[in-house]
């Protein structure tokens, strides 16, 4: 957990968060509240969890030299660049969720279920396992012939309605095949975004150019280490970059949930 905003790791994401994530909103005095205030203390908070979540290691950061060498060239603070690519990754990954894998809306596989007790009423057993791995075997055949399951609608909460009636469209093979490339698209797109912000790159770009290569190039070492996408074996040709960058334009990404929520009730924990 990260305690401090003063903690370096959070000082990127702090930026990144006012730049582009803050919602404000003026009251009838006509002063500003931040609507949204909870994404940089939520990913402190669960800092330790998503470090052991995640697909690669700290030492796989550490441990790429172009990567270390264009952090140094770049003018960036190597300990804020690593919370930042934490908390991109996690936001980037929640919000793609949808499109990297095909998905089934709730109600849809319920019904499928229904149908398959209909039509399978001679069951011999059905087995019931928890996320701990803890697994229960019913056999009994009275039971199996009189096992009912049902969900009612009416008793959900407004939350688990919505997510029960949400529509998840599955994707077709030519999609399922294209969106690791669309979340690599959407991860480097927030990078470059970052570079913008003034004060974080003190590099100067050629006339009308967005990104250096230089900048270019980090980027794509990170699609590398944080195993965003099968990037080619040259990683690092800026063709590749640019391409990413033309086939998805004008894309946008779903907003994401990941750090919206505050913090457990429970939890008597505030950022310094």
């Amino acid at each position: 957990m990260i305690q401090s905003t003063k903690d370096p790791r959070l000082t990127y994401v702090i930026k990144y968060f006012a730049e582009y994530q803050a919602a404000l909103w003026a009251d009838e005095d006509g002063y500003m509240e931040l609507l949204n205030n909870w994404y940089p203390q939520n990913f402190a908070y669960w800092y330790d969890e998503i470090l052991k979540a995640v697909p690669f290691k700290r030492t796989d950061f550490e441990k790429h030299e172009r990567l270390q060498e264009l952090i140094v060239e770049l003018g960036l603070d190597k300990e804020s660049f690593w919370g930042l690519l934490l908390y991109l990754y996690e936001y980037v990954s929640d919000a793609c969720k949808n499109i990297l894998a095909p998905q089934k809306r709730p109600k849809e596989i319920y019904d499928e279920l229904q149908d398959f007790l209909q039509r399978n009423q001679n069951l011999t057993s059905v087995t019931f396992k928890t996320e701990e791995g803890k697994s229960f075997t019913l056999s009994n055949k009275l039971i199996l012939k009189n096992l009912s399951v049902s969900v009612s609608e009416e008793d959900m909460n407004a939350v688990d309605r919505q997510l029960y009636l949400s529509d998840l469209i599955p994707l077709s093979p030519g999609e399922k095949a294209d969106s690791r490339r669309k979340a690599s698209y959407f991860f480097a797109k927030s990078w470059a975004s970052f570079f913008q912000i003034v004060g974080i790159i003190s590099l100067k770009r050629r006339e009308k150019s967005s990104i250096s290569n230089k900048e270019k190039e980090l980027i794509l070492c990170l699609l590398y280490v944080c195993k965003f996408a099968d990037n080619p074996e040259n990683y690092l040709d800026l063709g590749y970059f640019n391409k990413l960058m033309r086939d998805f334009k004008g894309e946008e990404m779903n907003h994401s949930m990941k750090y919206e929520n505050p913090l457990p009730l429970n939890v008597d924990w505030h950022l310094e």
